[in-house]
């Protein structure tokens, strides 16, 4: 541990203050092209070495943890991923989460820079998932994904969707581009904005959601796990129904570079799996999801009604990929 960073600084992108309160737009929901390049604001962060704090941190504690679970399935095989490395999962969310089942499977691939051509763009990906880092800090989940989880998560049970997240090479470590992720508690409510968000999951065609992100504040608290081994999988909150507090339900992550990667690392190739953790029935759900979603806006800066809740995306353009 001893030779480990204690910190790294870099830089991340957060909402601009001026969106408390109202919707944030994208591309395809802006006016305004200026307003569109002014969406955000971008600060220097430190980010603490997570592997250094005793006691280690959990999903319960700050959000996120990490655990060993070595695995010999082939991530790039969409079938056995699908099969097998989903059964793995479950049974590291049950052990790790104490629920009652887990529900549900998704997954995507990150592999290169959205926008860039040659060895570091994006590639093709096994499952045709978007396969760009994700840049600029978000929470990809809030209240308005329960409709759709109607599907998955049997009625009237409180839910917490997760994301597990690893190499999915098994040759080499993640080098570069590691997660940068908030401790939840130190998010003030006061600094979440929702946003038009996209779902990634297949790149001929995007979908619209509901995402939230940060305004900047120097109490944030951010953290990394550097050089995760491909036996290791990073596991962090995306929503969770039994949380009355805000920052509590979800946590803020970004990938960011970090200044200390060897100028030969590899491209860190990296799967995501998105699963559901059921618990138990609520009695009162019909009010906590009007209450949740009362807390979403739906307005933007200049007064428009917001639509951007579900659905394909209008006029989507398929990103290049080299």
């Amino acid at each position: 541990m001893s030779s480990q960073p204690t910190a790294i600084t870099a830089e991340a992108r957060f909402a601009a203050a001026r969106y408390r309160g109202v919707r944030v737009p994208n591309q395809y929901s802006v006016l305004d092209p200026a307003e569109l390049r002014n969406l955000g604001e971008t600060h220097a962060i430190e980010v603490r070495n997570a592997r250094l704090l005793d006691p280690a941190p959990t999903i319960a504690t700050h959000g996120f943890q990490i655990v060993t679970a070595p695995t010999t399935v082939d991530l790039f095989d969409v079938a056995a991923v699908k099969a097998d490395f989903f059964a793995e999962c479950r049974t590291v969310l049950k052990h790790v989460t104490d629920c009652f089942e887990v529900r549900g499977g998704s997954f995507e691939y990150r592999n290169g820079f959205a926008g860039v051509t040659g060895e570091r763009g994006v590639k093709l990906t096994p499952n045709g998932s978007g396969g760009g880092y994700a840049m600029g800090i978000h929470s990809d989940m809030c209240a308005a994904v329960e409709g759709a989880f109607k599907r998955i998560v049997p009625d009237n049970r409180h839910f917490q969707s997760l994301n597990l997240w690893r190499s999915a090479d098994p040759h080499h470590h993640i080098e570069m581009m590691p997660l940068a992720l908030c401790d939840m508690g130190s998010v003030d409510p006061r600094d979440i904005v929702f946003g038009d968000g996209m779902n990634t999951g297949n790149i001929e065609q995007y979908t619209k959601v509901v995402d939230q992100k940060i305004v900047y504040a120097d109490t944030q608290t951010w953290y990394y796990f550097p050089n995760m081994s491909p036996d290791e999988m990073l596991l962090f909150r995306q929503y969770d129904t039994r949380e009355e507090a805000l920052n509590r339900r979800t946590v803020f992550h970004t990938a960011v570079v970090d200044p200390t990667t060897r100028d030969d690392a590899p491209m860190r190739s990296t799967i995501e799996v998105r699963m559901q953790t059921v618990f138990e029935e609520e009695t009162e759900k019909r009010a906590r999801v009007d209450r949740f979603m009362s807390e979403i806006s739906d307005h933007y800066r200049d007064g428009r009604k917001c639509d951007w809740w579900r659905g394909p995306i209008e006029n989507y353009v398929p990103p290049k990929r080299s």
